[in-house]
């Protein structure tokens, strides 16, 4: 259709924005089931092939004893996997779900650090906590916990040494909440993407995750009408910034 200024060339405008809204969703969907599948079978086939290994020969208490811890872990990481696939798809198909209510976000922060705090330790990190007190906002408790843990667990998973920062502040209506490490840092042409689903830096595909951690801070932070800003230096480090109403 010619661009005419005119109630057809504007209704056949509203039509091609419809169906490039329609194709980018169908898109999305095909490459969200292309990657949980792929995901998926990871796991099995790692299972698959530590089962034939172990059933070639017969084996010592100690070599089927490693196979049942490597049989645990890519289970766990199936079970971990799914249940972060059917939180998605919960939340895609229904906000409604949140119990919102007013919560202590300035506790519930300190709970979080509190539950984390054992494996900072175990890597030699430390907390360093300047929280404002009586924060509230408006939010489901489960999963702001979720949000806070997710964006924590990926900030001491990618540090070595040093410590996490975590400040939290208001200012107007906002609650400000902001996570910065001293790890290995993202680089440049990453971050655009480091929101996308199953999308993983490849230095961090040699660690445990399923590339959905963030994405989910992320949907949780837009459903309670806030959003989440990250900024990285390789080798120095990660600001993540979280807002929230309050």
């Amino acid at each position: 259709m010619p661009s005419n200024d005119d109630e057809v060339g504007r209704l056949a405008t509203t039509f091609d924005t419809m169906l490039a809204q329609l194709d980018d969703a169908f898109r999305r969907e095909r490459q969200f089931t292309s990657d949980a599948s792929h995901e998926l079978r990871t796991p099995l086939a790692a299972m698959q092939t530590i089962l034939n290994s172990t059933m070639t020969r017969r084996r010592t208490p100690a070599e089927y004893e490693q196979a049942l811890t490597d049989l645990s872990a890519e289970i766990h990481r199936m079970r971990t996997l799914i249940e972060e696939l059917l939180h998605l798809a919960r939340r895609d198909s229904d906000h409604s779900t949140f119990n919102y209510e007013p919560v202590d976000l300035s506790l519930l922060l300190d709970d979080v650090l509190d539950s984390l705090y054992p494996l900072a330790e175990k890597k030699g990190l430390g907390f360093t906590r300047k929280i404002e007190k009586h924060i509230v906002v408006t939010g489901d408790r489960d999963a702001l916990v979720r949000l806070f843990a997710n964006v924590l667990g990926n900030a001491i998973k990618y540090t070595q040494t040093g410590g996490i920062i975590v400040l939290a502040s208001t200012r107007q209506n906002l609650c400000e909440i902001v996570i910065q490490d001293s790890g290995i840092g993202i680089s440049t042409e990453h971050l655009p993407h480091i929101f996308d689903r199953f999308y993983r830096v490849e230095h961090a595909r040699s660690t445990e995750g399923t590339g959905l951690g963030l994405s989910i801070a992320l949907e949780i932070a837009r459903t309670h009408n806030g959003d989440i800003h990250i900024d990285s230096i390789v080798g120095k480090g990660t600001t993540v910034t979280i807002q929230l109403p309050v």
